[in-house]
């Protein structure tokens, strides 16, 4: 008996009628893989463009202003590899110092045949974002210590100080009325030595302002022990003549631009002295020594700010260095600090980095009046927050 083969022709049929299938809806399965291709590049493109836009107007709120190699900079950094142009348009900072930049992406759509008729060639997505900027003191309080040399050498170069500091509290004071409170400013001048007047301590001082020497009679390692010490224990010696006195900590500003103005350059420099006696000014038992009450907060931050222009006269600087100074006011005392050079020396510097270590504050070197301005309102604004407004 013979059996007839009907199997064959069947899957063959079928598989005709597949391939007939597959080719009709080739050009569907392709728009599905188009669209789905520029939909990802699209949804990539709106995010880029977003985030270069936030970026954009936080950089413009932060500098107040919108500075050309900046935007780039952002642009290029969130452009995505497939994007043929870019751009932003940056609108006026208001009175409300608010900046309004718009970040644009365009890329070619190059499945554009194979998509609906219609269909747009070219892309071009914007997403725009304002910001402004303030300093905010709210957070956290602080005390700062300005330590300035008004050595004889600064006597050209005392009222260009003197102008900077005053605009940059003046800054301070404007930016941040709400809380200006919880700053506090210390103004310790140095020349070769370091002066007070009526402090409680000394009453030597009443009326007056005395040299008082911050060494202690037995020497370099008794002086960093005795760093905290009450003045009530310690040996102070007044010696030679001072002009300008120390300002002990206070949050009346106007009060620091008028010490500020006052100051009068004399002598030589002894940035060792004006150290010590700029730690004292922030270390809670000498606050209580000048009958000022210490913050008594935990997020307290405190920064010293040491400027000068030369060499010291005597290598205590060095000598105190050595037998860890630095490392008791940023360790014990957890006082940060800074040091700001105008036109001193390679020597001078490394001095200060020694001093610093591998503590929290930095060492400027300005050569001119523009750095000098540049570095000394960084130094002085990293004792406030910086906050970003959306």
């Amino acid at each position: 008996m013979m059996m007839r083969r009907s199997g064959y022709p069947t899957h063959r049929h079928q598989r005709g009628a597949i391939s007939v299938i597959f080719i009709l809806t080739l050009p569907v399965l392709l728009a599905i893989l188009a669209v789905s291709v520029v939909s990802g590049m699209y949804m990539l493109t709106v995010t880029r463009a977003g985030q270069a836009s936030d970026a954009l107007s936080l950089a413009c709120g932060y500098a107040q202003q919108a500075d050309p190699r900046v935007m780039d900079g952002f642009l290029a950094y969130y452009q995505p590899a497939f994007v043929t142009s870019k751009d932003y348009d940056s609108g006026p900072i208001t009175a409300a110092r608010r900046c309004e930049i718009s970040a644009s992406y365009g890329f070619r759509n190059l499945m554009a045949g194979v998509l609906p008729k219609g269909a747009n060639k070219q892309i071009t997505l914007t997403s725009k974002t304002a910001s402004t900027t303030r300093l905010d003191l709210n957070s956290k309080p602080r005390d700062v210590s300005l330590v300035l040399d008004i050595s004889g050498s600064m006597s050209g170069r005392l009222p260009l100080l003197k102008t900077i500091i005053n605009t940059t509290i003046q800054d301070i004071q404007n930016q941040s009325n709400n809380s200006v409170s919880k700053v506090r400013i210390a103004v310790v001048p140095f020349e070769s030595g370091v002066g007070v007047r009526d402090a409680p301590w000394l009453p030597a001082s009443k009326g007056r302002v005395t040299c008082v020497d911050g060494m202690s009679p037995q020497g370099v390692a008794q002086t960093v022990d005795d760093l905290g010490a009450l003045p009530g224990m310690l040996k102070i010696s007044t010696q030679g003549r001072c002009i300008s006195p120390i300002l002990p900590l206070t949050k009346d500003f106007a009060a620091v631009r008028s010490h500020v103005n006052g100051l009068t350059p004399t002598g030589g420099t002894s940035s060792y002295q004006g150290l010590i006696w700029g730690a004292r000014s922030l270390i809670s038992e000498w606050q209580q020594a000048w009958q000022i009450t210490p913050v008594a907060s935990s997020d307290l931050e405190q920064h010293l700010i040491l400027f000068t222009d030369g060499d010291d006269n005597e290598d205590y600087f060095n000598q105190l260095v050595n037998t860890g100074l630095c490392q008791v006011i940023q360790n014990k005392f957890n006082i940060q600090m800074s040091f700001i050079g105008f036109g001193v020396n390679n020597s001078r510097l490394r001095q200060f980095e020694d001093c610093i270590g591998n503590g929290k504050g930095k060492v400027y070197d300005a050569q001119n009046t523009a750095q000098l301005e540049k570095f000394f309102k960084e130094a002085l604004h990293t004792t406030t927050a910086t906050l970003i407004l959306e």
